[in-house]
């Protein structure tokens, strides 16, 4: 059972600059790859109508979603079935979605994105990054291209395409806007040594490396000011092949930077966190135990300036045996891969309730049935009988995954 002190904490309100929550869980940001290829604009794709039920099942009144990442021009990505904010088409497509989560009483927060050297297929736009360094194998398999090493001319385009995604993000209807800074897109392909091979004013040194990252969000805060921005940091991230050194002082220095500067929040996701490997193997890696590695020096760096959301492998037992919130580390705690397979997950957590197994080969699409393991996740018998949640349940249920099989025993970890 849940003790008291944890509960009370991650169920008491806290404000994200402009934004006011009324509990402490959030959903993570998660690439899905649902959305809808484009018949106007070739080669992007438009948020779709199962989205808006998949976003608002996992709405709370006062709960804080974070979209999917959401590129930012046509160069910024390649992924399939990612939807984008940077046509007119794809803000239209958005309003009804971010108004059904305001409807079901949310606040909903644009992530966006830009994947620099991680892109592998060739179109029109060259494949852009701090240096010509390519990836050598990226999350698809594919192996990488050699990046245009950005000019300065560059920077300051992808500045300005920043800013207006995040306008256009205001316009669609977002409370705020996130900038991807984690997994070894184009901000960190700034941050990490192994990556960033410039002599200019944007390499060299952690002060320089951290330069463009600034700048970015700086641009962002200066379309849709400082009070509902935030910015996703990885500082022990290898995704990507990042893998700089002076980790500690890069990003110490990067949040003593970020502190005065009256953002809503940072979001870190936790040492332990890694996209393939065991958390374990991670910390190997790293060359340390649970102990050796954590947040503190860059939750430290910010002084209590801005508030801190901590994401990475969060369950209803770690989220609480953790401390993370009652030890004042983190303000906000973010959910993934257990927000998939749990779309109350809020009710279940503050009310002791099993969770079920998220299914792993159902995270990625696209898929001819998007909608298995996406939106056919079931509710707590007691939830779903209300009326607000049968409409939800009745749209694709029965027609999707079965998720407990016989055999299948259903704990508070999950199936097993």
């Amino acid at each position: 059972m849940p003790t008291a002190e944890a509960t009370d904490i991650l169920f008491s309100p806290i404000a994200l600059g402009a934004m006011k929550l009324q509990h402490r869980i959030a959903l993570a940001p998660m690439t899905r790859n649902r959305a809808l290829p484009s018949n106007l604009n070739p080669g992007t794709f438009i948020p779709c109508p199962l989205m808006a039920e998949y976003y608002t099942q996992r709405t709370t009144q006062g709960g804080l979603i974070i979209s999917e990442a959401l590129p930012i021009s046509l160069q910024a990505a390649d992924a399939l079935a990612v939807p984008g904010i940077f046509t007119e088409e794809q803000i239209e497509a958005w309003k009804p979605i971010v108004d059904a989560v305001h409807q079901a009483g949310g606040i909903f927060v644009a992530q966006l994105w830009h994947q620099g050297r991680t892109r592998t297929v060739k179109n029109e736009y060259p494949i852009i990054s701090s240096s010509a360094v390519p990836i050598v194998k990226s999350f698809n398999g594919l192996l990488g291209l050699v990046p245009k090493p950005m000019s300065l001319e560059d920077i300051e385009c992808v500045k300005e395409e920043y800013a207006q995604a995040a306008a256009n993000c205001i316009k669609a209807g977002f409370d705020g806007v996130e900038i991807h800074g984690a997994n070894g897109y184009l901000p960190e392909q700034f941050l990490h040594s192994n990556i960033n091979r410039r002599d200019d004013k944007y390499g060299g040194c952690p002060k320089n490396r951290n330069r463009f990252v600034l700048e970015i969000c700086q641009a962002v805060t200066r379309a849709i000011g400082p009070d509902r921005f935030g910015l996703r940091l990885s500082p022990y991230g290898f995704f990507n092949e990042a893998g700089g050194g002076d980790r500690v002082e890069q990003w110490t220095m990067l949040c003593r930077d970020i502190k005065g500067l009256g953002w809503a929040y940072i979001h870190f996701m936790e040492p332990r966190y890694d996209e393939i490997r065991s958390g374990a193997d991670k910390l190997a890696e790293l060359g340390a135990d649970n102990e050796g590695v954590t947040l503190d020096p860059f939750v430290n760096a910010l002084e209590n300036c801005v508030p801190v959301i901590v994401a990475g492998g969060y369950d209803a037992v770690n989220v609480r045996r953790s401390r993370v919130l009652e030890d004042k580390k983190a303000d906000v705690v973010a959910f993934g891969r257990y927000f998939t397979s749990n779309p109350d997950l809020v009710y279940r957590l503050k009310h002791d309730r099993p969770l079920v197994q998220y299914i792993r080969p159902r995270f990625y699409g696209p898929f001819l049935n998007p909608e298995v393991g996406y939106t056919d996740f079931p509710f707590c018998q007691e939830l779903s009988n209300t009326p607000e949640r049968k409409a939800l349940l009745s749209s694709g249920t029965a027609k999707g995954l079965k998720v407990a099989q016989p055999g299948w025993q259903l704990s508070k970890s999950g199936i097993q």
